[in-house]
C-alpha cells in the first residue's frame, strides 16, 4: 500500500493528466479553419449588401477563394462577380494585403504567416429571380451562392452567418439558426444551398413528423391566411407521402419561400435546395393553393433527386463551370414523375388525374418533332446551352424522362413479379450512393434495376434513353391493362415565344410564317396587353384570352423604341397527336395485379 506522499503525486500526476486530455480537444478544435459571415443591407436605395468574411485559423501560405459562377439546379452561368463592389482584404489591424485574381471569379491571397484575415466586399442586388438577389425598402432576398466564398481545401469547414438589417425586419432561412440573427452552416455546400430572405413577410408555421415547416409569402397581405393555411394542410401531405418513400424527411426543418409577383429575368418558376425551395407564383388574388401545390409537390421531391440522388458528373458540384451529365433526365423527369404520383399518394389528386398524367407525358414526347434526333442523354447534357432562352431546337429532358419514368416503373413492376418498383431503385441510389457520399452513373442505375428485376435493361437503355427510338407504350402500359389511344388535341399558336425581363415580358424569338411574323412583331418588343388584360399583373388572364379567341384574333398592345404600338394578332389553330389511356375492358388478372401494385396508396 503506498504512503500518503507517493499518493498525493500519483493522485496529482493523473489530475494534471486529465486535464490536458480536457484541454487538448478544445485546443484543437480553435484552430480548425473557419469563415464567420456579417451579411449587413448597406443600403436599400442602392441596392446593396455588404458581406465581410472574417477567415480565421489560416495554416497555409496560400488560400485561394472563390465566388460560385452558377447556382445549382439552375443550369446558366451568371458570373456573380459582375455585381461585386469594392473587394477588400485585410489584416486584423486593418492593414491591406492585395489578391491577386487568377481565375474570372477566384481570388489568390498570402496571409504570410496571418492566421487571421478579413474580406469585405458590396454586392448589388437588383434583380429578383431564383438564381439572382434583391433588395427593396421592404425585403432582401439572397440565395448563398451569390454572397459567400468558397475557400480552396476547405470546402468542409463549417461557417456563421450574422445578419444586420433595418429595424422592425424579420428574416427567414433556410440555414440552421442558433440566435435571432445568428445561422450557422456545417460546410460550403450547405452554406451556399440555403435562401435567406429578410423584411416584411406573411409566415405560416406547420409541422410534419414533428419537424417544423414554414411557409414565407412575399409580399406581405399577398396569400391570404385562409389560402396559407389551406396550402399549409396540403404540403404537409405530399412531404408525407414523399417521406414514406424514403423513411423519413432528411432534414432539421424546411421553408417554403413564395414570392406572388412575376421574376425580374428569366429565372422564374421555382427552384429547389437543400432544405427549402423558391417559387414564383401568379399575383395572391389571382393564385390557389390547388393552381400552386403541383410545382410544389415537383421542387419537395428535389430533396432527395438531385439534391441528395446527384450524378456522378455533379458530386461535388464545380461551382467554377458548366457540370455537364446526361442524367437529368433522371434528375428533373422523374422528379416529375414523382410530383404527379405524390400527389396521388397524398390524395390531392384523383387516379384519373394521376394517368392523365402519365398520358400527357407521352404526349409532349411524342409531340416534338425533335424527339426523333435529340435522345434524353443528350438533351441532359446539351442543356447549358438553352435552359432560360428559346432553342432553335430542342426537347425537353422533364417530359421524356417523366415519360420514361412511367414506362420503367411498369417494367420493373411487370418484371419482378409486384416485388419492386421504381420506389426501391430511388432507395438504393439513396442508400448506397447518397449516404455513402458519391453520385451515381448510368450503368449504377442499370445495375440496380437489373438486380431487382434479374433482367437486362442495356437494351432499354441504349434504345430510349441514349437513343431515340419509340418506346413500346402499348406493350408497356398494357402490363397494367391499359390501351394506348391516339387522340386529336387541338391547340393555339401565335409563333412567338415570350421571355421575362426586369421591365416585364417581351418578344423573344418569332418564328417564319408565323401570325406573329405576318404582323410584323420582333424580338424584344415590350408586350403590354392582350384585349386590355395586363402581360405583366395579369398573365394568366392575357394567356387565357389567347386561347378561348382560337380562329379570331386578340388586340395587342406593344412597345417598340418607347413608342406605343397595337396589332389585331391572328390567334391561329393547331391540331397535335394527343394520348390518353384507357382500362382495358378484358384485363386478365396479371394485369390487374400490376396495375394495383403501381397505383396503390403507400407503401
Amino acid at each position: 500500500m503506498p504512503n500518503r506522499t507517493n499518493l498525493s503525486r500519483i493522485l496529482n500526476l493523473i489530475f494534471s493528466t486529465v486535464v490536458i486530455l480536457a484541454i487538448a480537444p478544445a485546443v484543437v478544435a480553435q484552430k480548425k479553419f473557419h469563415i464567420d459571415y456579417t451579411v449587413s443591407i448597406a443600403s436599400t436605395e442602392a441596392q446593396l449588401f455588404h458581406v465581410t468574411a472574417d477567415v480565421q485559423n489560416i495554416n497555409e501560405p496560400r488560400l485561394e477563394l472563390s465566388l460560385p459562377t452558377w447556382t445549382p439546379g439552375w443550369y446558366t452561368v451568371e458570373n456573380y462577380l459582375k455585381n461585386i463592389l469594392r473587394f477588400k482584404v485585410t489584416d486584423a489591424k486593418g492593414a491591406r494585403i492585395e489578391p491577386t485574381m487568377i481565375r474570372k471569379q477566384t481570388w489568390l491571397v498570402e496571409p504570410k504567416g496571418l492566421d487571421r484575415i478579413r474580406v469585405e466586399f458590396d454586392y448589388r442586388a437588383d434583380v429578383l429571380a431564383l438564381n439572382q438577389a434583391k433588395i427593396t425598402g421592404d425585403f432582401a432576398f439572397f440565395t448563398g451562392t451569390e454572397l459567400f466564398l468558397m475557400a480552396a481545401n476547405h470546402r468542409n469547414s463549417p461557417s456563421t452567418v450574422r445578419f444586420e438589417m433595418p429595424a422592425g425586419w424579420r428574416i427567414a432561412s433556410a440555414l440552421k439558426q442558433t440566435d435571432t440573427t445568428t445561422f450557422t452552416a456545417p460546410d460550403y455546400d450547405t452554406l451556399v444551398d440555403s435562401p435567406t430572405e429578410m423584411g416584411n413577410f406573411d409566415l405560416t408555421e406547420f409541422e410534419v413528423d414533428k419537424k417544423p415547416h414554414y411557409l414565407v409569402t412575399n409580399p406581405a397581405g399577398a396569400f391570404s391566411k385562409d389560402k396559407a393555411a389551406k396550402f399549409a394542410e396540403m404540403l404537409a401531405k405530399v412531404a408525407k407521402a414523399d417521406g414514406a418513400i424514403f423513411g423519413g424527411l432528411p432534414y432539421e426543418k424546411y421553408v417554403y419561400f413564395y414570392f406572388f409577383t412575376q421574376a425580374e429575368s428569366n429565372a422564374g418558376g421555382a427552384l429547389e435546395h437543400n432544405n427549402s425551395f423558391v417559387a414564383f407564383a401568379p399575383p395572391g388574388q389571382f393564385a390557389t393553393p390547388e393552381m400552386i401545390i403541383d410545382t410544389a409537390s415537383h421542387e419537395f421531391f428535389h430533396l432527395w433527386n438531385v439534391k441528395r440522388i446527384r450524378p456522378a458528373e455533379m458530386w461535388p458540384y464545380d461551382y467554377s463551370r458548366e457540370n455537364e451529365t446526361p442524367l437529368l433526365w433522371v434528375s428533373e423527369g422523374f422528379t416529375n414523375y414523382y410530383g404527379n404520383l405524390a400527389l396521388y399518394r397524398a390524395g390531392l389528386h384523383t387516379r384519373e388525374r394521376f394517368i392523365a398524367s402519365v398520358a400527357d407525358a407521352i404526349s409532349g414526347v411524342e409531340g416534338s418533332e425533335a424527339r426523333a434526333y435529340i435522345s434524353p442523354a443528350n438533351s441532359s447534357v446539351s442543356t447549358w446551352v438553352g435552359y432560360d432562352t428559346p432553342l432553335a431546337f430542342g426537347i425537353s429532358y422533364y417530359t421524356q424522362g417523366q415519360n420514361l419514368g412511367a414506362l420503367l416503373d411498369l417494367s420493373i413492376i411487370h418484371d419482378s413479379a409486384g416485388a419492386s418498383r421504381l420506389d426501391d431503385v430511388m432507395r438504393t441510389l439513396f442508400r448506397d450512393f447518397y449516404q455513402k457520399g458519391k453520385g451515381f452513373t448510368t450503368e449504377d442505375m442499370i445495375g440496380i434495376i437489373n438486380r431487382l428485376t434479374k433482367r437486362d435493361y442495356h437494351d432499354f437503355y441504349r434504345r430510349y434513353v441514349s437513343g431515340v427510338e419509340v418506346p413500346p407504350y402499348e406493350t408497356i402500359l398494357g402490363y397494367a391493362g391499359y390501351n394506348v389511344e391516339t387522340t386529336p388535341q387541338e391547340s393555339f399558336t401565335i409563333g412567338m415565344s415570350i421571355e421575362n425581363t426586369p421591365q416585364g415580358p417581351i418578344v423573344g424569338r418569332v418564328f417564319r410564317h408565323s401570325p406573329a411574323a405576318r404582323v410584323g412583331l420582333r424580338g424584344g418588343d415590350h408586350l403590354v396587353s392582350v384585349d386590355g388584360y395586363d402581360f405583366k399583373t395579369e398573365s394568366p388572364k392575357a394567356l387565357a384570352r389567347i386561347e378561348e379567341r382560337i380562329g379570331k384574333s386578340v388586340r395587342l398592345a406593344f412597345k417598340r423604341d418607347g413608342r406605343d404600338q397595337t396589332v389585331d394578332l391572328p390567334v391561329d389553330a393547331q391540331t397535335d397527336a394527343g394520348y390518353r389511356l384507357s382500362e382495358k375492358p378484358n384485363a386478365t388478372p396479371d394485369q390487374l395485379k400490376v396495375r394495383e401494385a403501381w397505383l396503390k396508396v403507400g407503401r
